[in-house]
């Protein structure tokens, strides 16, 4: 509904001060402000006739009211200029789980195997650890669930490891259900390791029968064939 244009009529960018149009008509200056401008800068890149106040000391247009009749001349004409809008920012990319299944090499694994499980690098203790928190913890991972889970000090190099996860607690198989604690009572003969399965693939729509697909045929020519008439 802003438009903003030149000397000739014609439409311009940013960075070019110009003719402030409303629904075709000028904009009034009485009570415009900053924040009158801002609000509609802002709604330019998303993208008054009189009296354009700012109740708020915000740059947006929700928070202004105005006026359709007015008691201007055009000298109170309102020219603005825009600058550019500015370039669409990506979300930040998600962080890989803090969770990690390893092998007793220090390597990641998959699913399928069974392997020290480990929580910002260091291993996870048992205490209160259920089949809730295994399913919970595979889920957070990217796996579909829980194969199983045990405990016990398998590999050389959990020695050489903190125990960063204790008393981890989960009342259904969704890791926001669960809490835990960052300190231990624990030594490594309790750390655990976990089994996940693998995601289950997508399944695609079982095919229509061709009779179906014949009579939406059938349908679809019927309908064309009335519009037709």
């Amino acid at each position: 509904i802003f438009q903003l244009i030149n000397e000739n009529g014609n439409p311009v960018g940013a960075n070019v001060e110009a003719l402030l149009t409303y629904q075709g008509g000028t904009v009034c200056d009485d009570y415009f402000t900053d924040n009158s401008a801002n609000a509609i800068k802002q709604w330019y890149h998303r993208r008054v006739r009189e009296a354009v106040v700012s109740t708020q000391s915000t740059g947006d247009w929700s928070s202004c009211s105005y006026e359709t009749s007015h008691n201007c001349g055009h000298s109170e004409d309102v020219y603005l200029e825009c600058g550019e809008a500015p370039e669409p920012t990506e979300p930040p990319p998600q962080p890989e789980s803090i969770f990690q299944l390893i092998n007793e090499y220090g390597n990641p694994v998959g699913a399928g195997v069974e392997a020290l499980l480990t929580y910002q690098g260091g291993t996870v203790c048992d205490d209160y650890f259920t089949d809730n928190s295994a399913n919970a913890i595979c889920k957070e991972m990217g796996f579909s669930h829980s194969e199983g889970w045990t405990s016990g000090s398998n590999y050389d190099l959990q020695s050489s490891l903190e125990i960063s996860l204790d008393d981890v607690s989960c009342s259904d198989e969704d890791w926001s259900s669960c809490s835990y604690e960052t300190s231990h009572n624990c030594g490594h003969s309790e750390d655990v390791y976990l089994e996940c399965g693998e995601a289950p693939e997508p399944t695609e729509p079982p095919p229509q029968p061709e009779f179906i697909r014949e009579e939406l045929f059938a349908m679809t020519i019927l309908q064309i064939t009335q519009l037709m008439q």
